[in-house]
C-alpha cells in the first residue's frame, strides 16, 4: 500500500501517462491487472480550459467508477494550469499529476514539460498555485535534469515538497537523452534520499519484475510507473503487481494467451470509440502483436485496411494461427509523447 497526500493506494506499481495510450480502454485493463493507479494522456491545460465542454469531456474521459486515476497536464502558466486542475477534479481525478518531463520540442518550445523544470522557481510558482486550487494531491513527473551538466531534480523535489506536492516521479534520463542510453535508477535513489516527507517514484527501463521488487524493497524508491515496457506486453503489469505481492512474477504466459489479452484491449478500444474511430486507433496495438508472430511482414502489410470489427477478427485468427515467431514475444519501443 502507499498513500499520496490523502489518496490511499492497493500498491505502488503505476502506469505512466502516455499520449495516444492511456485513454480510458487502457486504463481500464491496467486496473484490471492490478495497477495502484492509472493516469490519463498528458493533456494540455489551455486545451482543457479553452475547450467546447463537450470536446473536455473527450479529452477528460474519466469513469463514474474509475478510482484511483489521476489525470496529467502539461503547461506553463499558473492560472492557467491551475484552472485546469479544477476542472480535471470536477470530473473525477482523484490526483493531479503535472508533467516536467516531456522533451518533445512542441512541448518544450512553449516553456512546458522538461524546459519548465529547468527554472526552478518557476516550477514552484506553478505548482503552488495548483495545490492551493484543488483539494485532491498535486505531484509532479519529471526528469533528471536537462543534461548531465545540468541535473537538478534533488534540488527541484525539495522546492516541491514544501509548497505541498504530494509525490514526485523520476523519469532516469535527462531531457538530452530523449530515450536513448540507459535510465540512472542511482540517480533516482538520489533524488530519494534528497526529499523529507513526500513518496518517490521511479520510471524508465522498467522490464523485470524481480528488480522492480528489490529497487522497492530497498528503500530505492517508494513505487514503480510503468511505460514503455508494458507496450504490446501486458503480462508485465501483472506479472509486476504479482512479484511485489507474492515474490513471484507466475508463470510466463503463452503466446496465446498474450494475444488474447490484446485482442481484449482492441476490443475495448472499438467498444468505447465507436467502430470506425476504434479500428484505426487499434491498428497500432495490432502492429504490436504481429511483430512477435511468424509471417509478421505479410501480416503487417494488412494492417493499413483494417476498417471494421470484422476485418479485426478476422485478423486476429490469422495471427493466432501463425503462432509466435522465432525471437518471441515483440515487446515495442514506445516514444512519441510519452507523459
Amino acid at each position: 500500500m502507499l498513500r499520496i497526500g490523502e489518496v490511499e493506494l492497493d500498491n505502488p506499481i503505476f502506469i505512466a501517462p502516455m499520449a495516444g495510450i492511456t485513454d480510458r480502454p487502457f486504463r481500464e485493463l491496467a486496473r484490471e491487472l492490478g495497477a495502484g493507479l492509472t493516469c490519463t494522456e498528458m493533456t494540455a491545460a489551455a486545451a482543457v480550459v479553452r475547450a467546447p465542454e463537450e470536446l473536455v469531456d473527450r479529452v477528460i474521459d474519466l469513469g463514474a467508477g474509475e478510482h484511483p486515476v489521476a489525470a496529467q497536464l502539461v503547461g506553463s502558466d499558473p492560472q492557467m494550469m491551475s484552472d485546469a486542475a479544477q476542472i480535471c477534479v470536477a470530473r473525477g481525478a482523484d490526483i493531479i499529476d503535472v508533467n516536467l518531463g516531456c522533451p518533445v520540442p512542441k512541448v518544450v518550445k512553449l516553456g512546458s514539460g522538461a524546459a519548465l523544470a529547468r527554472e526552478i522557481p518557476a516550477t514552484v510558482r506553478v505548482l503552488e498555485a495548483m495545490v492551493r486550487a484543488v483539494p485532491v494531491p498535486v505531484t509532479a513527473k519529471m526528469r533528471l535534469g536537462w543534461d548531465h551538466d545540468t541535473i537538478n531534480a534533488p534540488e527541484l523535489c525539495l522546492a516541491l515538497e514544501d509548497v505541498g506536492v504530494a509525490a514526485v516521479t523520476i523519469h532516469g534520463r535527462t531531457r538530452a537523452q530523449r530515450y536513448t542510453g540507459l535510465a540512472d535508477w542511482e540517480e533516482i535513489a538520489r533524488v530519494k534520499e534528497s526529499v523529507r516527507r513526500i513518496p518517490v517514484l521511479g520510471s524508465g527501463d522498467v522490464r523485470d519484475p524481480e528488480q522492480v521488487e528489490r529497487r522497492i524493497r530497498s528503500g530505492a524508491v517508494d513505487g514503480v510507473v510503468i511505460a514503455r515496457g508494458m507496450m504490446g506486453d501486458w503480462h508485465l503489469l501483472a506479472q509486476t503487481v504479482r512479484q511485489l505481492k507474492f515474490g513471484d512474477p507466475g508463470p510466463e504466459p503463452s503466446f496465446r494467451e498474450r494475444l488474447e489479452l490484446a485482442r481484449r484491449h482492441w476490443d475495448s478500444v472499438v467498444d468505447h470509440h465507436g467502430e470506425r474511430r476504434g479500428v484505426r486507433l487499434a491498428r497500432k496495438y495490432v502492429v504490436w502483436a504481429i511483430k512477435g508472430c511468424s509471417g509478421a511482414a505479410r501480416l503487417r502489410a494488412r494492417v493499413a485496411d483494417l476498417n471494421t470489427r470484422s476485418d479485426l477478427e478476422e485478423l486476429y485468427w490469422e495471427i493466432a494461427a501463425a503462432g509466435e515467431g522465432p525471437q518471441g514475444w515483440h515487446r515495442p519501443s514506445f516514444t512519441s509523447g510519452e507523459g
